[in-house]
Formats: structure tokens, sequence, C-alpha cells
């Protein structure tokens, strides 16, 4: 190590005309740059940026990721400040008269790019500032200053416009929306007025249709279940009446004596006469058969007369059977009249039921008109409120104007010679190291003993 250390020292001093010239040459170029280099200046206006919550319902976010806010905020600032729209005006006013054509006004743009940055400040990220800063560098401190100011005029006054233009589409879209939803509110209100006016009479009917009213039914539905009850008493009287018709009429086409119904034995009535006296006969002649011969006069006159009491049986029984024919006649005209009557009243609750359905219909879309109305109407003033604000001073505060920069951007003079002297001192060692490296000469007394393993007797000095 020992070693290494002398040979190193050796080299320097062998080569020291080497490494004061490389030196020196360094050192002076670095020199004349931080001498001749001309001085740029920076003028720069700050701004903070706070992301308040919007009043316009079109502007709203539902994010809750405030640093994503500012961060996508400050990019589009970013995008505005060196957009064609800022710039133009700012070369409008920077070189007035000298703009006429589009190809010089992009050249100019392009020149002011090539010196403007919108950054935030120094040692902070988008992520973690909500502070961002607009730069301009010049070699002149005054234009520098100039240009700063006219991009950040230019700048706020296209934000407001933005702003503004924003809040304005915003109130005029809803207020659009506002006047097209009372328009059609009115219409469906005026449907129901018009369908209540129509309808008054059997708006009450409409309204209690299917209704529970205590479980007692009211209007055409009470009336059915009323003549629905009569229908079907008439049903049954008329089905039991029919089948007494036909067992009678069976009794009268049958030989021999008829069986009376127990229903048409009612006492003082003919049937139940000749029932009586046709069995009081027919007790009688069991009682004569046994006890006198079939000639026997008494005996023919009771079996005469039976036969006689057994038809007027009969035909009592046609008369009786020919009134209750006549009494199911009448049973069926007032079925006939009560189908009738059942069928306009289902016609009826059919129809009420249809009316209400279209009531309900017509009331449920002014409802849903009216919600509509009253929501849109809610962020009509919201857009209103917004609009009368000024949006861009919400969340953009202008912290530092432009001035005139007193004292140069860069170059750093000191810092350039300073990096000059280092520079060359380090290039001299490396020129130094790198010659020695490719001479392979002897050129002390170590090397010749270590290279040819021989002593070294004596030495002649350079001359």
């Amino acid at each position: 190590m020992q070693n290494l250390f002398r040979e190193f020292i050796f080299i320097l001093f062998y080569r020291s005309r080497l490494m004061v010239v490389v030196f020196l040459t360094v050192f002076i170029v670095s020199a004349f740059f931080a001498v001749t280099l001309p001085s740029v200046y920076r003028s720069s206006a700050k701004f903070s940026v706070v992301i308040p919550q919007s009043f316009d319902p079109l502007q709203q976010e539902s994010s809750a990721d405030y640093r994503n806010r500012v961060r996508r905020f400050l990019q589009d600032q970013k995008e505005l400040i060196t957009s064609n729209r800022v710039l133009t005006k700012v070369v409008q006013e920077i070189y007035p008269g000298t703009t006429n054509r589009q190809s010089s006004t992009t050249a100019r743009i392009n020149d002011l790019l090539t010196n403007l940055d919108v950054l935030p400040p120094g040692g902070e990220s988008a992520e973690t500032s909500s502070v961002f800063i607009i730069g301009f560098s010049d070699h002149s401190p005054a234009f520098a200053a100039k240009v700063a100011q006219s991009v950040t005029d230019n700048y706020l006054a296209v934000t407001r416009e933005i702003s503004q233009g924003k809040s304005d589409f915003s109130h005029t879209f809803f207020q659009e929306q506002t006047d097209k939803l009372q328009k059609d509110m009115e219409d469906k209100q005026s449907k129901v007025r018009d369908f209540e006016t129509r309808q008054a009479l059997a708006l009450l009917e409409i309204l209690n249709l299917g209704e529970n009213k205590g479980n007692a039914e009211v209007g055409p539905n009470a009336l059915l279940t009323q003549f629905m009850g009569s229908y079907h008493a008439l049903q049954t009287e008329l089905a039991g009446l029919q089948a007494s018709i036909g067992s009678v009429e069976g009794e009268i086409n049958k030989k021999g004596i008829p069986a009376v119904l127990p229903e048409m034995e009612i006492p003082g009535r003919t049937i139940s006469v000749f029932k009586s006296k046709v069995a009081q006969l027919q007790i009688q002649l069991n009682e004569m058969k046994p006890q006198f011969k079939e000639n026997f006069e008494p005996m023919k006159q009771v079996e005469q007369e039976l036969v006689l009491s057994v038809d007027a049986l009969k035909n009592e029984l046609k008369r009786s059977v020919s009134a209750q024919k006549m009494t199911a006649r009448t049973i069926r005209a007032r079925i006939g009249q009560l189908e009738t009557i059942i069928q306009g009243l289902r016609d009826r609750i059919q129809t009420i039921a249809r009316e209400k359905a279209t009531y309900q219909n017509l009331l449920q879309q002014y409802n849903i008109a009216k919600e509509a109305y009253t929501r849109t109407q809610a962020q009509t003033e919201q857009a209103r409120m917004a609009q009368s604000l000024t949006q861009d001073k919400q969340f953009l505060t202008l912290i530092d104007k432009p001035a005139v920069p007193i004292s140069p951007y860069k170059p750093n003079r000191i810092m350039l010679a300073l990096g000059g002297l280092i520079s060359g001192l380090l290039l001299a060692i490396a020129a130094a190291l790198t010659v020695d490296h490719f001479d392979h000469r002897f050129k002390t007394i170590y090397e010749i003993e270590t290279q040819l393993n021989v002593p070294v007797l004596g030495s002649i000095s350079s001359l």
C-alpha cells in the first residue's frame, strides 16, 4: 500500500507539466464561460389552489380523493397556461403589430414555450403541494417580468372566461329543463283536472271501487252482491220447482193411484180432500173384498167411486202442475231480468275499474312530472348561485405577482469557476495517470530492481 502511494506521488511529480497544462486549460475555459456567459433572469408568479365543493350540479364530483383532484387540477392548469388560447394573447400584447401572419404567431409561441415553465415549488411534487409557479426566463429582466405578467393576466382572464362559460351553460341548461318540465307538469295536471271534471259523478265510485270500508261494500259492488243473492235464490227455487213438476207428472202418467208429495198436502186444499177420500175408499174396498163377491152391487159402486176419485185427484194434480209451470215461467222471467241487471252491473264495474286505472295513471304521471320539476328547479337554483359567484376565485389565489428580477437566475458564476477548478484538478490527475499507464519505460531504480532482479550500482542525473 505504501509503495502504491509512493508511485502515485512520483507520477504526479513526474507528470507535473502535463497536469499544469490540463488544469490551466480546463480552469481557463471554465473561467471564460463564467465571465462571458450572458445572465439569464427569471420572473415568476405563485398561485395557491384550493378545491372547494362546486355549487354547479354539472361540475360536482363525488370523489373524496382530494390529493388526486388537486393533481388533476394542476395538470389541467399547466395545459391551459401553455395552450395557444393563452399564449396567442400574450404574443399579441408583447409583440403588437408583428402577428399578422399565423406562422409568425406560431414561431413566437414556440419561442415563449422554450423559456416558460409551470412547476410546483422547489423540492415538492404535484402530489404533495397545492402551489404552482409560472416562470419565464430571459436575458433581459424587464422582458422576463413583462412576459410573466402577461402570461399571468391572460391565464386568469381565460380561467374566468371558461368558468363563467361553464356556469352560464349550466344555468341555461337547467333553466331550459325547468321550463320544459314545468310545461309537462302543467299539461299532466290539466289532464287530471279534465278527467275529474268529466267524471265528477262517478269519481266517488272510482275512488271507492275495490277499497275496504270497514268490510262494507258500497256502490255497484253492493248492488251486485245483492242481486247475485236474489239470482242464486231464484235458481234454487226454480230447480226445486222443476223437480217437483217432474215428479208429479210421473205420478199422473202412471196407472193406479198417484202418490202425492208431502208439500202438496195442505189442509183445506182439494188435493188433500181427494187424497183422503181415495184412501177411505181403498180401506172400504179392502174390507169388502174378503166378505162379498165381485158382482156385489155395493162393492161395485165403491170401485166406481174409487175410480172417479182417482181421476179427480189426477185432474187436480194436473191443475197443480199447470200452476207450478206458470210459477216456473215467472221465475225464469225474473232470472232473465236479474241476469240483465247483473251483466249491466258487471259492465259498470269494469268500466269504473278502467276509469280508475286511467285516473291513477294520470295521477302517477302528474306526480312523476312534479317530482322531476321540483328536483330540476333546485338544481337550477344551484346553477344560478354558481353563476353569481366568481368561480376562479373560489379555488385559485395569486400569492406573488411577477416582478423584475434583481439578480440573475443563471449562470452561477462562482459555482461555474469552482467547478472548473475542481474539474481541472481531477482531469489533470486523470491525464497524468493515463499517460503514465501507457508509458512502459523504466523511470525509477525500484522498477529496475523489481523487473530485472539485479542491483543498481549507480545512477546519472537527468540533464
